[in-house]
């Protein structure tokens, strides 16, 4: 166990160095969490700052999936750096899980103004501390999600124009830091294709801290069904190996 924990480590350092090299990438994100933060006390509600607070946690950790993980995998696979990976003692689950602990210190600029908020106007703390085990399925199903295109591409520069637009669309668009209840029933119902969508939902559910618009349930099952799909779809097509 000692062995695999110390190679986990290692991959880590290994993709956490040029976060190292430019810090800045953090300090954009914390600043962009403050202003968005400051819009919406400015002109929305204490629900809306609510619902602020779940929303900044699970759309940091899809975003760190989609993003990043996904993109360093990409540019892993065809920058051909993988293949040393691959010729190591390190397994596939090692590989991901590394690469998924480095790129981490990213979340810091979502759960910091999330915490902020919730101190400044009193909200439990606690609710956040449950958020974590579905922030991390969030995480995996926004890596698991771009893998499954990414994979495909064979240019490095198509990679970030593949993850850009899809985060838009997966983060902006559909109900996230708006509620789902504001849709008619019809477009209630298609938006919960979304995978972001009933990951939300069920942080609303969880916490508390905003209304739902939904059964709980039919949020489950779009993410399980979205989990195995891309699952099956990216295990298929990312061999581990020389072959």
């Amino acid at each position: 166990m000692f062995r695999y924990i110390r190679q986990i480590v290692g991959i880590s350092y290994l993709q956490m160095v040029w976060i190292k090299r430019q810090p800045t990438w953090i300090m954009q994100g914390l600043i962009s969490a403050i202003g968005f933060t400051m819009l919406l006390y400015v002109w929305g509600s204490l629900d809306a700052l609510r619902n602020l607070v779940i929303a900044y946690i699970i759309t940091g950790a899809w975003g760190i999936g989609l993003n990043i993980v996904a993109q360093t995998i990409g540019w892993d696979r065809i920058n051909h750096d993988i293949e040393f990976y691959v010729a190591s003692p390190v397994t596939l689950s090692v590989y991901f899980l590394g690469t998924v602990v480095g790129s981490s210190p990213f979340l810091v600029s979502s759960i910091i103004p999330s915490i902020v908020v919730a101190l400044i106007f009193r909200m439990s703390l606690f609710p956040i501390i449950v958020l974590l085990p579905l922030s991390f399925i969030a995480l995996l199903l926004g890596a698991f999600l771009s893998l499954s295109i990414i994979l495909r591409i064979e240019k490095r520069t198509n990679i970030s124009a593949i993850t850009n637009p899809l985060y838009t669309l997966t983060i902006t668009l559909p109900p996230i830091y708006y509620p789902l209840y504001v849709l008619p029933y019809p477009l209630r119902w298609i938006a919960l294709i979304i995978p972001s969508v009933p990951i939300m939902e069920l942080a609303r559910w969880m916490t508390g801290y905003a209304s739902i618009g939904c059964n709980p349930m039919y949020s489950i099952i779009s993410v399980v069904v979205w989990l195995i799909a891309t699952l099956y779809i990216v295990a298929k097509k990312f061999k581990w190996g020389l072959k």
